[in-house]
């Protein structure tokens, strides 16, 4: 009797499958007649209703791609189609969708690429000719030196659980000073915060594939009950893009100035530049580099000059939730300004660090992301109190979600862990945070 109604469980479960089979098919091949029928705002209400449960098969990805281009929600469509194609890259007709998706984006340099990868597959005259009509509108369009500007503004709230990155325990010993205590600002701090943030960014084309950009952003951090430790930075950027179906090298100037409480902290003028080669259409290497000159205002000894390189990639894999692996292995030295033993003793040390994460695109309107950071710091000169070498391993935990509400408008939520792990005492310290913000983009 038991293998009986196993038998018949396992019956029920195949005739349940099948008959979801059949209705996934019904209501697949129905958007299919609507489509062709010309009834696109039933088609594509119809794919709304079932979106959940049949994204990711090819078929319903491709007319939900179609009829959301349609339909003006071109982020969806091209997504859809985007899924359409990891699974079947040799599907020229998804292809050709996708770059009008992308033309209707006015992101030209992809509607280039993917027309001219059909164009590669030698399509029919008809099509040629179609393809040649919006490669000479994109031509147009950038011939005539379109301006862009974006703009966001953000908005947030949180907990921090060491506002001032410093030690839980105010004890220590050292072999000149021997027992001692920190005071009350210098241990663990914890305090709910508010912060904002608002940016904007604009990119000038001076011929195809030769762009100027510029772009301003400002955040503040407001503690509740520690305003001491209130945080303000407004960083400025510009310099010069280079670009073409493969490769893209962007080399800047940058301007930042950090304040905390309610005094100019440090003030950082720098030279960028990084690189990115996209070997093919899920695989993309990256490079950079930064040279950095960090002036103190409230400590001189701490002015220094900061060398940074560094390499990664990121990899797109066709599956479920195309979660995107990512990674970065970087190092680099700060060398003290000051020709003095307490500024090199301050300052002086080498820096690696590496790197890792992965995002998860849940469904069209949330992903998720996880980072993990690890970096090392060894010091070059032995501390004048404890007599050794400082080495710092610095690492860094987070998750991140985003929800996108509609083009605009987004929420977002981190959780964040750090700890610094020190062979002195009191740079030893943990801190987790955690927030959301609201954020509009235009």
């Amino acid at each position: 009797m038991k293998w009986l109604r196993l038998g018949v469980v396992l019956v029920c479960l195949l005739a349940f499958s099948v008959s979801l089979a059949y209705a996934k098919t019904d209501f697949i091949n129905e958007i299919s007649r609507l489509y062709d029928a010309g009834q696109r705002g039933e088609a594509y209400a119809l794919a709304e209703q079932h979106l959940l449960e049949a994204e990711g098969d090819p078929l319903f990805d491709y007319y939900y791609g179609l009829l959301a281009i349609d339909s003006g929600h071109l982020d969806q469509g091209v997504f859809a189609l985007e899924r359409v194609l990891m699974f079947r890259p040799n599907y020229h007709r998804v292809r050709l969708e996708l770059a009008r998706g992308y033309f209707l984006l006015e992101q030209y340099d992809r509607a280039r690429q993917e027309f001219t990868k059909v164009l590669d597959a030698n399509p029919p005259a008809e099509v040629k000719e179609n393809i040649k009509q919006f490669m000479d509108i994109i031509r147009l369009r950038e011939a005539g030196y379109k301006t862009t500007v974006n703009m966001y503004a953000e908005a947030g709230t949180g907990y921090d659980t060491n506002v001032n990155s410093s030690p839980s325990a105010a004890n220590f010993s050292s072999p000149t000073l021997g027992p001692g205590t920190l005071s009350g600002t210098s241990v663990a701090i914890k305090d709910s915060y508010y912060n904002t943030a608002f940016g904007v960014s604009v990119m000038h084309p001076v011929k195809p594939g030769v762009f100027l950009f510029g772009d301003a952003s400002t955040t503040y951090k407001s503690f509740e009950d520690t305003p001491d430790f209130n945080l303000r930075s407004v960083d400025l950027r510009g310099g010069l893009i280079l670009s073409n179906d493969k490769t893209r090298l962007k080399i800047g100037l940058q301007w930042q100035d950090f304040e905390v409480g309610h005094d100019r902290y440090r003030e950082m003028s720098a030279i960028n530049s990084d690189i990115r080669w996209q070997l093919n259409d899920q695989t993309m290497l990256t490079g950079f580099a930064q040279l950095a000159d960090m002036n103190f205002l409230t400590n001189k000894s701490r002015d220094s000059w900061q060398q940074m390189a560094g390499v990664g990639f990121q990899r797109l894999f066709s599956m479920r939730y195309r979660p995107v692996l990512f990674a970065s292995l970087y190092g680099g030295a700060e060398r003290s300004r000051q020709d003095t033993a307490v500024a090199e003793e301050l300052v002086d040390r080498d820096i690696y660090g590496f790197n890792i994460g992965t995002q998860l695109t849940i469904t069209q309107k949330l992903s998720l992301s996880f980072v993990m950071a690890l970096q090392e710091s060894r010091y070059r000169i032995e501390d004048s109190i404890f007599l050794i070498k400082r080495e710092d391993e610095y690492r860094n935990f987070s998750i991140k979600g985003a929800w996108k509400l509609c083009k605009q408008w987004a929420v977002g939520a981190n959780l964040g862990y750090t700890e610094n792990d020190s062979n002195i005492s009191i740079n030893r310290y943990y801190r987790t945070q955690a927030g959301m913000t609201i954020r509009y983009d235009y």
